[in-house]
């Protein structure tokens, strides 16, 4: 089991074109910020339904640093309190944009990890990441960064692909480096009219958004920064979907939920405690409930793992299967016989193809007891096949 926690559910200082979040806000009556009440209900059944010794806290947004420092100063002294010797962590996902020395100080002091929303350079980021005056954000989140190395405190970062900088997949990787970042993650963006909030019953038409991928941009995107990450990279720099597919070959499991084979228990918890199956499912079919009234240890989520399982032929007798497991609900908007299929379908297959033959190198090194990060040494010869 873990949560997602959205402290100031719908509120955000940016206003960022692509956001799948905020939108969702008109729906919902519930904006504003999580009560003490809510807070301290939620992390005491978090903590006692949690089945293993390590408890992980996600916070997200809109915003969570709108919270103030004074809002997670009380989220730790609650996990204290309700501890009772497990071992609690917290991560923050942040558009690093409302940094300060306060924040930094309060971030390193209580061991936060730290996760940064950055699209690439200047003229990439501030394409779609905009503030409420309608200025690019990229000069303050630079500011935020740079805070962060002055506290040493180690940070991820999160670049969503878009029309924004598909074509740019070097120059967005290679930036992200410079600044310092060892552990990226790379989110695709597909937003359509109409929104997909019933994975049960898709558009049978729908539009795409101004900023939203075609499939293929995807997969050469990624398939630009493995090759360039197999030769250089590997083992020193980590991408979570690359890591994900050398853990499945491995036969440990995928590292992504886009890619396991099932949805995992990972909930979203909204400011007034409304708790949903998922992050992509925060759509009133989805609901599991009311923090106040719910018993953490019998909630699943059964409703989005059905579609997970549903997959079409297509899918059943594809080649790369194993390493895609269907995609993401969310993001099955086309029919196939009935059933619905990735519209990344295309995309992952360009991916995988181009990662395959040093995937199989990668066992083959394991096999030989050899460590398989060392498969950068025979990446060129690869590449010729």
């Amino acid at each position: 089991m873990h949560f997602t926690i959205k402290p100031c559910s719908f509120t955000c200082n940016l206003n960022c074109d692509y956001c799948f979040y905020l939108p969702k806000g008109q729906d919902f009556l519930q904006k504003g910020q999580m009560s003490d009440e809510t807070l301290e209900i939620f992390i005491k059944k978090y903590i006692e339904s949690s089945v293993d010794n390590r408890v992980y806290f996600t916070w997200q947004g809109g915003e969570p640093l709108l919270m103030g420092v004074e809002f997670y100063q009380k989220v730790v002294q609650l996990q204290h309190k309700y501890a009772f010797g497990k071992s609690v962590e917290n991560a923050i996902q942040t558009n690093a944009t409302l940094l300060n020395d306060r924040w930094c100080e309060f971030l390193k002091k209580e061991k936060f990890l730290v996760g940064v929303s950055i699209d690439g350079p200047q003229d990439i980021h501030n394409k779609y990441r905009l503030d409420r005056q309608g200025h690019g954000s990229f000069d303050a989140v630079m500011q935020g960064i740079e805070l962060l190395k002055k506290y040493k405190i180690e940070f991820n970062t999160l670049t969503c692909i878009s029309k924004a900088n598909y074509k740019e997949p070097l120059v967005v990787y290679k930036f992200l480096k410079d600044i310092g970042s060892t552990y990226m993650q790379f989110s695709e963006v597909i937003e359509t009219t109409p929104e997909n909030c019933d994975f049960d019953n898709i558009p049978l038409q729908y539009t795409k958004k101004e900023f939203a991928l075609d499939p293929s941009d995807y997969g050469y995107f990624m398939s630009d920064i493995f090759k360039y990450w197999v030769k250089h990279d590997i083992g020193t720099i980590i991408i979570r979907q690359f890591e994900s597919a050398i853990s499945t070959m491995h036969g440990l499991g995928a590292l992504s939920c886009v890619f396991e084979d099932n949805c995992p228990d990972s909930y979203v918890i909204e400011a007034n405690g409304d708790v949903y199956e998922c992050d992509q499912a925060v759509y009133s079919k989805y609901k599991l409930g009311n923090i106040k009234d719910l018993d953490l240890t019998k909630i699943n989520t059964n409703k989005i793992n059905r579609i997970k399982k549903n997959l079409s032929n297509d899918c059943k007798t594809c080649t790369y299967l194993s390493l895609c497991s269907g995609g993401c609900p969310k993001h099955r908007l086309n029919l196939v016989n009935g059933i619905s299929k990735s519209y990344f379908c295309d995309g992952y297959k360009i991916l995988f193809k181009v990662m395959t033959p040093y995937l199989n190198a990668m066992v083959a090194l394991t096999e030989q007891k050899i460590p398989y990060v060392q498969v950068k040494t025979i990446a060129d010869k690869i590449s010729m096949f």
